[in-house]
């Protein structure tokens, strides 16, 4: 299937910017599980060896940092920074519209989920034009929240 290349010139979003915020929109599900991650187990944690009370060596979960910091606090930071991203994509997304795009644009601007594949009970209507102006729309707001210039 062709991919179609939304043309927001006039809306003062030139070719690459336009790129950047699809890309930024395609980190959506990546970031909302690496949040989710940053709530178990670190990635940064190493299984370490310790000996019970009979001496056998038995496998302990020890957090482990290069930094002098608290393993904690870096991971509540990033998580904090991946959804700081996520928020700002799903309230745009709320915006448009009074809110009735928010799940037909999350799973075409963020799952790239084809227009034609968005089930008839997620669209509020079934025209076209709507759908495409709602996109340009909440590009055009994406693109302002994110610190772009707009006109």
């Amino acid at each position: 299937m062709r991919n179609y290349r939304l043309q927001l010139g006039d809306m003062g979003i030139s070719r690459w910017a336009y790129e950047e915020l699809k890309a930024f929109c395609r980190q959506y599900p990546e970031k909302k599980a690496k949040a989710s991650a940053l709530l178990g187990v670190q990635g940064g944690s190493k299984v370490q060896t310790a000996r019970d009370d009979r001496g056998h060596e038995v496998g302990v979960v020890m957090p482990s940092s290069g930094k002098t910091s608290s393993p904690t606090e870096s991971a509540a930071e990033k998580r904090a920074v991946l959804l700081a991203d996520v928020e700002m994509i799903d309230k745009i997304a709320s915006e448009v519209g009074g809110g009735i795009w928010h799940r037909a644009l999350i799973l075409n601007c963020c799952y790239g989920l084809s227009h034609e594949c968005i089930g008839q009970t997620i669209l509020p209507t079934s025209n076209r034009n709507a759908y495409f102006a709602a996109r340009r729309e909440f590009y055009f707001r994406l693109y302002g929240a994110r610190g772009g210039m707009v006109k």
